[in-house]
């Protein structure tokens, strides 16, 4: 009889044999991102043009968001150097104002070189009951209870310019002026008002902070002070 030869019987792999995928994976994600067609698999993404791609859809939202996220920040940043520049503007303004030695040299640094740093129309200092001085621009007398007409019981207001006072206020310049921003003034023997108007409608708004022009407006009491007769 012939001898009978067994099957070979097919070798199993050992479980000690399998490649460790996941661990290789996270060891090096790398090599697996930069595969797009094995990341497309993994992500069950088809290219079926009858069967919608969710993950693909999932991704644009994700890079809109990105996008929009990025030009928030921008936004923010530009808004953080306007406010910087603003700042350095108002420091200028307020170093110029402690050096004039005189009311009239004052008048005419508030008229000019302080409203052209901070970028307005017109500066102007209304204080009561002083006597007008000779050829001034922008420090100015003015009728007993101003500050109480234009700000009552606060200590400031920005938007639009009242149209009553806007006139004897900022004379042939008032036209210009499509905002302002009136701060308190009180020191020693005055009160009044520092006004800053601007061309810019949107230069003072209701809901804008103000501590750049009450940083101006305590400086100025400060000057005034120093320098009006008493």
């Amino acid at each position: 009889m012939k001898r009978m030869r067994s099957n070979a019987m097919p070798t199993t792999c050992n479980a000690d044999d399998t490649p460790d995928w996941r661990s290789a994976i996270l060891a090096d994600p790398s090599r697996v991102l930069a595969d797009g067609e094995l990341m497309n698999a993994l992500l069950g993404v088809r290219h079926d043009g009858n069967i919608a791609d969710l993950n693909a859809a999932a991704r644009a939202r994700l890079q809109s968001e990105i996008t929009l996220l990025k030009a928030a920040n921008e936004d923010l940043q530009d808004m953080l150097r306007g406010n910087l520049a603003a700042q350095a503007s108002a420091h200028a303004a307020v170093m110029g104002l402690m050096d004039e030695p005189t009311l009239a040299a004052l008048d005419r640094r508030l008229a000019g070189h302080t409203a052209t740093t901070l970028g307005l129309e017109a500066v102007r200092v209304c204080l009561e009951g002083i006597t007008a001085l000779p050829r001034a621009i922008a420090i100015l007398p003015a009728a007993p209870g101003l500050k109480m007409t234009m700000l009552g019981e606060m200590s400031e207001r920005l938007g639009a310019p009242d149209p009553r006072l806007s006139g004897p206020i900022y004379g042939v310049q008032a036209s210009r002026v499509a905002s302002e921003a009136v701060i308190a003034l009180e020191g020693r023997g005055f009160s009044g008002v520092l006004c800053l108007g601007s061309a810019r409608r949107d230069a003072f708004r209701p809901s804008d902070a103000a501590d750049l022009a009450h940083f101006l407006a305590r400086i100025l009491e400060r000057r005034l002070e120093a320098l009006l007769p008493r």
